[in-house]
């Protein structure tokens, strides 16, 4: 058996000393005691661990926060701007991207939370000057999503219009680059027509791309008879 090299050595035990740190904030994130979390944060100078490793997937406290109730996650992103006078950690808390490659943005776009959406451009807004900063529109997960296509996956309306009034080239969210399946195909594909619907108003041109298969997304609704399944009888056959 190889031995691990001493990279790998000092990287195994960096995680477990960040999981370690994090044992605290892990066990109230699990038991769902929101006030506590926010006590521990607020006191004894724990912003910096705001953006720090919490599970083995590197998810953040942020990253967690995203599916809790909404205002864990609003007051962790105050936190770190009332608090936080270091850019770099700034810069951790918008791009830091968990195992699959999803930033807290992606997170929260998939979440619906609104409000955690708006929060999260404005602590952009400080922090766009920096060298170290990525965009948070255009960072994309492994799968080759944005924020914004990935909440027309999950259906999430309000933050696809919000992102889409935010985004300055819309065509950099109309594909995810892995297998370049279209926005609109995917939220036809999850049967989320009132998102595909709205979709296609703001962008017509998206009912002419074809997929890997050769259609359109409109000859594939065609193909999902389950999608009228409560308005028209099934025949026998």
């Amino acid at each position: 058996m190889e031995e691990a090299s001493d990279a790998e050595v000092e990287n195994i035990e960096s995680r477990g000393k960040a999981l370690s740190i994090a044992k605290v904030p892990y066990e109230f994130f699990m038991s769902g005691i929101w006030e506590g979390l926010k006590k521990f944060h607020k006191e004894d100078d724990k912003t910096e661990e705001i953006v720090g490793q919490l599970t083995m997937n590197n998810d953040t406290a942020l990253h967690v926060a995203a599916f809790a109730e909404r205002n864990v996650l609003e007051f962790l992103l105050k936190l770190l701007i009332n608090e936080c006078t270091e850019s770099s950690l700034l810069c951790a808390a918008l791009n830091v991207q968990k195992n699959h490659g999803n930033t807290v943005f992606h997170e929260v776009a998939a979440s619906g939370n609104l409000d955690a959406a708006k929060h999260f451009l404005q602590l952009e807004d400080i922090v766009q000057s920096k060298p170290e900063y990525q965009c948070v529109l255009k960072i994309e997960n492994k799968l080759g999503q944005t924020p914004l296509y990935r909440a027309a996956a999950f259906r999430q309306m309000k933050v696809v219009e919000y992102l889409a009034s935010e985004v300055e080239d819309m065509e950099l969210h109309f594909k995810r680059k892995r297998d370049k399946i279209s926005i609109l195909r995917i939220a036809v594909i999850g049967q989320h027509f009132e998102t595909a619907l709205w979709l296609l108003k703001k962008h017509p041109c998206l009912a002419n791309i074809k997929e890997s298969n050769g259609l359109t997304s409109l000859q594939l609704l065609v193909q999902m008879p389950s999608a009228f399944g409560p308005k028209f009888r099934k025949s026998i056959l």
